[in-house]
């Protein structure tokens, strides 16, 4: 049997393009994305803070809807909501589609996503994340091609609209996302910091005690008295009792507090400043943020990502003229649900005052399970409030309606009018 692997299944077959030289940008030579190179993502920082976004913009809730100029609908029976919402590829669930794109935005500031279409129906089949070692930017008959080299040593090249493609800290490179630059200081201290903490660590658990000779004594005779102290006192076998004799030219001192010492001024500075580039906070990563901080979280961070995402994803999978149809991909979140209970509540009456949630809307702010169905899709409204089209019917109780179809009386008075 012929093996076939993930790349083939992605890719299909393997396309020789010919005659590639690299593609020209504007402000910048720099031509191959290459995502950052080091440990930065073993850094237990880092990570956490990569984390701490990724795992909440993976809840996204996208959907397809068709704009017109004052309204739009949702395409609830589109085929893209299976994948979007789903499982974007036989290999994965959204959840985790999205936490890759999140993940490799924030630690890489690039994020690419293949979209495989059915050769025979032009249908979209499936949406795979792209983490290839370096992506060089090239030219193939004047059009700009990404060539994606993966770490097995596979290559493919495709054309840069075929890619879906977001980043962040964009500004010198016409294409890519810039690279970390700024925090690499920063990741290697960190990255010191840790090594040495295990070292001394290590120290700690094996350092037993302390053993101060009253003579001054040179360093040879200092470690013979030390060796032979321990073969004497601490060893088992020499010492089953357990009980240590010494005399007036020693003088021991056993450690029992085998804790480490921990520089918390310098820890701090790093933590923090990893924390800022990587817009996140303590609270955040610790799962412990006030409902205002978590607000401001979202509207910070995780909402211009979603923004990102439905402007890529649109352009991904729709041709022109399906845009110019008013198709579009929203990714949205609940951001209501980060909100405290007062604030939360006084938005929610408000919304259903006018009528714009339905009941299912308010089950999932509280974070309790929607009804579904039509009981759960229904609408609610206070009374008080009243379509704009009748409101006049409302407030004079239809008065106005009856006195133009009453005709007045004549009673045998020829001129009345």
């Amino acid at each position: 049997m012929r093996k076939r692997g993930l790349f083939k299944t992605i890719f299909g077959k393997d396309k020789t393009i010919q005659a590639t030289t690299q593609y020209t940008l504007l402000n910048t030579a720099q031509t191959v994305f290459i995502p950052m190179s080091g440990n930065a993502y073993d850094i237990n920082t880092v990570r956490a803070s990569v984390d701490a976004f990724a795992r909440r913009a993976a809840k996204v809730k996208p959907r397809h809807i068709r704009r017109s100029d004052v309204d739009f609908v949702n395409v609830s029976k589109s085929r893209y909501n299976r994948l979007l919402q789903f499982r974007p590829n036989p290999y994965t669930s959204a959840y985790k589609f999205y936490y890759r794109i999140a993940t490799q935005y924030k630690i890489y500031n690039n994020a690419f996503v293949y979209p495989v279409w059915n050769t025979d129906t032009g249908e979209l089949e499936a949406l795979y994340n792209v983490n290839a070692n370096s992506i060089e930017l090239v030219s193939v008959g004047g059009e700009l091609f990404c060539k994606m080299r993966f770490a097995t040593g596979n290559v493919y090249t495709c054309p840069y609209t075929d890619l879906i493609h977001i980043a962040r800290h964009i500004n010198a490179n016409d294409i890519f996302g810039d690279n970390n630059k700024p925090i690499t200081p920063v990741l290697q201290t960190a990255d010191t910091f840790n090594q040495s903490m295990g070292k001394l660590a290590e120290l700690v658990a094996v350092i037993r005690g302390i053993l101060k000779v009253a003579s001054t004594t040179k360093a040879e005779d200092l470690n013979r008295r030390r060796d032979e102290f321990i073969r004497d006192n601490l060893k088992i076998e020499n010492n089953g009792s357990g009980v240590i004799v010494t005399d007036n030219k020693y003088e021991y001192t056993p450690i029992s507090d085998k804790q480490t010492p921990i520089p918390t001024g310098q820890l701090d500075y790093v933590k923090g400043e990893i924390y800022d580039y990587f817009g996140v906070n303590e609270a955040i990563v610790q799962n412990k943020e006030t409902p205002e901080q978590a607000t401001a979280f979202y509207n910070g961070e995780i909402a211009p990502f979603y923004e990102q995402l439905s402007q890529v994803f649109t352009s991904g999978i729709f041709s022109g003229r399906e845009m110019g149809c008013g198709n579009e991909i929203i990714f949205e979140g609940n951001s209501l649900q980060n909100e405290k209970l007062s604030d939360k509540t006084a938005a929610l009456k408000f919304l259903a005052d006018i009528g714009a949630v339905t009941v299912d809307n308010v089950l999932l702010a509280y974070n309790m399970s929607p009804l579904g169905g039509k009981e759960g899709a229904r609408r609610v409204q206070t009374l008080n409030m009243v379509n704009a089209a009748r409101a006049d019917e409302y407030q004079l109780g239809d008065k106005s309606a009856q006195a133009d179809s009453e005709e007045p009386k004549t009673e045998g008075n020829d001129n009345a009018v």
